[in-house]
């Protein structure tokens, strides 16, 4: 169960200094260690504004990373990635897509890096009384969904087609990486996960057709992973799960409703669900009802990170008491998505941004 009556979910806008530093190590013009010391100072600088503007849960913004998820993965031994140029709403984006090269495993006497941004932020968080740090990390399915699907690449080096022996791995993989961060200090996990959406889309549904495979197929290989990824969970550790319909520089990258993947989701035994309700695509409440009367928090993703407009007051309010009647009163709010999901960041600018965590902040008075 999650504590909380609102939280972020992760990602924010990087400021001009880390987009200029990040340009200059890709030149080669400043090294890793200059690279860092601009992120320790703007991370730090996020931190004291997050406090400020009232979150109780703060992140580094995800200012290190380059992608919401594959920067996690590459933690992984046994994955790579490989660029790709594709087009996406008359812009040709230079992208990357996760595979599978060995044996999937995590060596927690390695250096990692993601890691040593845990301990920074950690550190940071510990300065302010009452405010905790928050992991926010990539899931499992989603080596599966680039890989099998994105890819569609059927066989590995080390596994060839054995699925099983596959989720196996990557499971434990998980189960070692959590104990990791557990180890150095984190109490709240947040894996992002967005491979659920892709099955309620009825264009890549029509992929995965192509390729063979079924949508109950592929939803089982989902709840396996992520089920057996969270077996060896510390007791006192809190570990919530986030997914909407894609946000790539402010565009959603799938469309269609939850109740086809509700069902499943809610057997997998996480504290929370933070989840993109921030427009009428996302349909009814009703796919959650499940979860009333459980320990299980749903977090109502109401505020829109991709789209400037700054919602009412009221309007949230009207749409969260809905939610409420229908879930019950394990419920708390957040936006829908983070606002960057890439280092390129969503359609909106820094002044919105804030504007929406007051908003958000703001909404206590019916929390």
């Amino acid at each position: 169960m999650l504590n909380i009556k609102y939280d972020i979910v992760g990602s924010f806008l990087r400021p001009q200094e880390i987009k200029k530093a990040r340009a200059q190590y890709q030149k080669n013009e400043i090294d890793l260690k200059q690279l860092r010391k601009v992120e320790d100072q703007e991370i730090t600088k996020l931190v004291e504004k997050e406090v400020a503007h009232g979150l109780k849960y703060v992140t580094d913004g995800e200012f290190r990373r380059r992608w919401w998820h594959l920067d996690w993965l590459k933690e992984f031994d046994g994955f790579t990635t490989k660029h790709l140029d594709k087009e996406r709403n008359g812009v040709v984006n230079h992208i990357e897509l996760g595979l599978i090269e060995g044996k999937i495993s995590y060596d927690k006497n390695k250096s990692h890096p993601e890691i040593e941004a845990w301990n920074f932020l950690y550190n940071l968080a510990q300065k302010y009384p009452g405010i905790e740090a928050k992991k926010c990390i990539s899931g499992p399915n989603m080596i599966l969904v680039d890989h099998f699907l994105q890819l569609g690449i059927k066989d590995t080096p080390y596994y060839g087609n054995d699925i099983d022996a596959i989720i196996d791995d990557i499971a434990t993989a998980y189960q070692d990486a959590i104990l990791d961060l557990y180890d150095h200090g984190c109490r709240y996990l947040q894996i992002d996960d967005t491979s659920w959406t892709y099955l309620i889309d009825d264009d890549f549904l029509a992929k995965v057709d192509k390729l063979g495979y079924q949508k109950n197929e592929i939803l089982q290989w989902f709840k396996k992973v992520s089920t057996k990824a969270l077996e060896n969970k510390p007791q006192d550790m809190v570990i919530a799960s986030h997914f909407c319909k894609g946000n790539f520089k402010g565009y959603p990258l799938f469309k269609g409703f939850y109740d086809s993947v509700a069902p499943i989701i809610c057997q997998i035994p996480y504290d929370g669900f933070l989840v993109e309700y921030d427009d009428e695509r996302s349909g009814s409440f009703d796919p959650w009802a499940q979860l009333k009367g459980t320990n299980t928090t749903f977090v109502a993703g109401l505020i829109s990170t991709k789209n400037p407009v700054l919602e009412s007051h009221d309007e949230i309010k009207t749409r969260y008491l809905e939610a409420k009647s229908i879930i019950g009163d394990n419920i708390a709010l957040s936006p829908q998505c983070g606002f960057a999901s890439v280092e390129e960041g969503n359609c909106i600018d820094e002044d919105t941004q804030w504007k929406k965590i007051d908003l958000l902040v703001s909404c206590q008075d019916f929390l």
